[in-house]
């Protein structure tokens, strides 16, 4: 039995945020099943390492969103407030495994149940419904977070490369939405073409003159 079962209750609509929070509850889970069973501390300081890596590409993912537009300064303060907060605690526990500690207590595990889905259903809750306010420009906003968050740990070559990559990219889509309406309009053309014919049997299987 896992200590968080993942609900619908905790989806917020936005598909991106919703797979990251249950690959957040997913970690979080098994930091407490490592609790129960015999991992050694190598373990536990390999898992608190990944969700310390997890939670600050999470949390960035969501500030990049915010800073787009659309979210109250009173949201963006307050939730990047909880995000610094949240970063420093798994900094300090991790700092404290590095240090020799050996176990992790079942009170803690329930606090960083706490505070996530607390964080989940309020303040990401309240992000996401100031940010559909805006849908029109969610789904760019998405894109832009995810594309910078590929991006940010680039050399500049490969930045170059993939600048390149994209401007082709752009070329070849435009090359096809041409094609696309040329054949399109040679379509149309040869429907009109069979109409006319079309009439032009009609008429002389009447007795018609054409």
């Amino acid at each position: 039995m896992h200590i968080i079962e993942w609900s619908n209750d905790f989806a917020l609509g936005i598909g991106e945020i919703d797979e990251q929070h249950k690959a957040l509850v997913g970690m979080i889970n098994a930091l407490d099943a490592s609790t129960h069973g015999d991992s050694g501390p190598e373990t536990l300081r390999a898992l608190l390492r990944q969700l310390n890596d997890y939670v600050r590409d999470h949390f960035a993912f969501e500030e990049r969103l915010m800073a787009g537009g659309g979210c109250s300064q009173e949201l963006v303060t307050r939730h990047c407030g909880e995000h610094s907060y949240f970063r420093s605690v798994l900094k300090d526990l991790t700092a404290d495994y590095e240090n020799g500690r050996r176990s992790i207590t079942i009170p803690l595990i329930e606090y960083l149940v706490h505070w996530l889905l607390h964080h989940i259903v309020v303040v990401d809750r309240a992000m996401a419904h100031q940010l559909n306010a805006a849908e029109p420009e969610l789904g760019a906003r998405v894109a832009a977070a995810l594309t910078q968050d590929v991006t940010e740990d680039l050399t500049e070559s490969e930045r170059h490369l993939l600048s390149e990559l994209r401007r082709a990219n752009d070329e070849l889509e435009r090359q096809v939405e041409d094609r696309t309406r040329a054949l399109t309009e040679k379509n149309n053309q040869l429907e009109a073409e069979l109409r006319e014919m079309s009439a032009l049997v009609t008429k002389l299987s009447a007795g018609q003159a054409p």
